[in-house]
């Protein structure tokens, strides 16, 4: 009994799961599909593209993120500890300078996501995510505590759901 052959054109290697080799099921796993190229076409001592599409370099011996390089350099010093850097267009390969925002420090950078995505979900940045039902809605709308924000109905329809699962 012979093995079965990847599904992709031009792959002869043994299936080994959703019909595809290893190669092409971790390609399919990071990239959505198993015929797509990686991402790491770039020119020689220019970097190498992470997983997540975050570039990074080798600068006299030092491995950094390119954003990192380019933030230390136009600010002229290194970064201080703590301090996180913010890609403006939410593409981690777009590393001009006028696409960086340095954020003081992680709770800062989360707001600038949450408000990003906000924006983009409903077009009002001030709304937040309810953690239930996943919409966005006002903020005098919904239960707001440090950890957690939702609908008050959202979180009872939850709650009894699991309740009556059980």
């Amino acid at each position: 009994m012979s093995e079965a052959a990847c599904s992709v054109d031009g792959c002869a290697k043994p299936v080994r799961c959703r019909g595809v080799c290893k190669a092409h099921y971790h390609r399919l796993l990071r990239y959505g599909a198993p015929d797509a190229e990686p991402p790491f076409n770039r020119r020689a001592g220019t970097g190498s593209v992470m997983a997540r599409g975050y570039i990074r370099m080798m600068i006299d011996g030092v491995s950094k993120f390119e954003h990192q390089w380019i933030v230390e350099r136009v600010l002229g010093h290194p970064i201080p500890e703590g301090v996180e850097i913010h890609h403006a267009d939410l593409d981690p390969g777009n590393n001009t300078p006028n696409n960086l925002v340095v954020c003081p420090d992680a709770a800062y950078h989360d707001l600038l996501h949450q408000r990003t995505n906000a924006l983009l979900a409903c077009g009002n940045p001030e709304w937040r995510k309810c953690r239930f039902c996943g919409e966005h809605d006002d903020p005098a709308v919904l239960y707001v505590s440090k950890s957690n924000v939702h609908h008050r109905a959202c979180m009872t329809n939850y709650y009894r759901n699991r309740r009556l699962a059980t």
